[in-house]
């Protein structure tokens, strides 16, 4: 998989994968609420230059996660990532229980686009590769 790096911190490195024309987001490390968020905005950024309908990401390396991410995931983040034509995430879990529950937290979102949870990196791969592609729609000006 040839991917190209878009954007890059301590706690996160954003991908473009060109074959299969999505965005691979790669956390890791212990997320605080500021830096959950700082990250998020330029991911928001990076959203706002090319849409992009399809996310894999990827909680694999994330070890902690403070409690009051979620809440804001759940009420600020994920509804932006439907409002800019974002359809489907594969996310990966984090194997850390208690990050793991703080991700179903934040997920449980009405607003969110279509997020289906995986264990490994693999199955969410081929998920995301088999769901049919979903008709673009247009954003509101």
């Amino acid at each position: 998989m040839e991917l190209q790096l878009l954007h890059e911190t301590p706690n996160l490195a954003v991908f473009y994968d060109p074959a299969n024309q999505w965005l691979f987001v790669d956390w890791c490390g212990d997320l605080t609420l500021a830096l959950v968020q700082d990250n998020c905005v330029a991911l928001a950024q990076r959203l706002l230059d090319v849409r992009y309908a399809r996310i894999l990401n990827s909680n694999v390396g994330v070890t902690s996660m403070a409690p009051n991410v979620p809440a804001w995931l759940a009420r600020e983040f994920l509804p932006y990532l439907r409002q800019v034509g974002v359809q489907q995430v594969a996310w990966v879990y984090s194997p850390n229980l208690r990050v793991r529950c703080y991700t179903d937290a934040a997920l449980y979102s009405p607003d969110a686009p279509a997020v289906h949870v995986f264990d490994d990196l693999e199955s969410a791969v081929a998920w995301l590769r088999a769901v049919p592609r979903l008709p673009a729609v247009a954003m509101a000006a």
